[in-house]
């Protein structure tokens, strides 16, 4: 119908809808040709949506009762610092290295692009990954493992979205191939950033 005024997505529906079809979702991403400013801003969101994960483990998780008040800010504080820094300067190296694999495997994206893929994916999984958190914190007056589960599922949602992102960014037909190689650098990219949380 002609005269009919098309309502844009909101960033937010954008978000949640890009796991009907997360290759379809980053191939409009790369349509609209996003900012250096925007992908700053994906990335930052999703350190913020991280953060608040963290912070309900701290208030909600089994050490808060023994958290001394002010220890407990302090620890928030940091939280924020590196979820908001630190986390973001990781993802842009995770995102360099992620766009060298993959061009030395044929892609045919830019760094840019690669950029936007680990961004993009980054936002659309930070929701799953924070629904994790708190599915383990509503559980866990069940086995530890019920819990574990639970909080990997952010992890396993990042790989995913990850694989699916940079095999539409770079070209790649198949995306089993894309995740194998995901999952090993997901996996050390994790495990790592655990690491640094745990003792900071």
């Amino acid at each position: 119908m002609s005269g009919v005024t098309t309502v844009p997505p909101t960033l937010a529906w954008r978000v949640l809808g890009a796991w009907a079809n997360l290759r379809a979702s980053m191939r409009a991403e790369l349509d609209r040709a996003p900012s250096e400013a925007t992908l700053l801003a994906y990335v930052m969101l999703s350190g913020l949506i991280w953060f608040l994960g963290r912070v309900a483990m701290l208030k909600l998780g089994p050490i808060a009762p023994a958290l001394d008040p002010d220890y407990a800010l302090k620890r928030i504080a940091v939280e924020f610092v590196s979820s908001l820094f630190f986390r973001t300067l990781a993802m842009y190296g995770v995102a360099a290295l992620a766009g060298a694999i993959a061009m030395k495997a044929g892609g045919r994206g830019s760094w840019r692009d690669s950029r936007a893929a680990i961004f993009w994916a980054a936002l659309v999984a930070a929701p799953v990954m924070l629904a994790g958190v708190l599915i383990s914190l509503l559980v866990s007056g069940v086995p530890a493992e019920v819990g574990t589960v639970a909080r990997m599922l952010g992890a396993l949602a990042f790989a995913w979205a990850v694989a699916h992102c940079i095999a539409e960014t770079h070209g790649f037909r198949r995306v089993s191939f894309v995740l194998g190689a995901v999952m090993i650098a997901v996996g050390g990219f994790v495990g790592g950033l655990y690491l640094l949380v745990s003792v900071l």
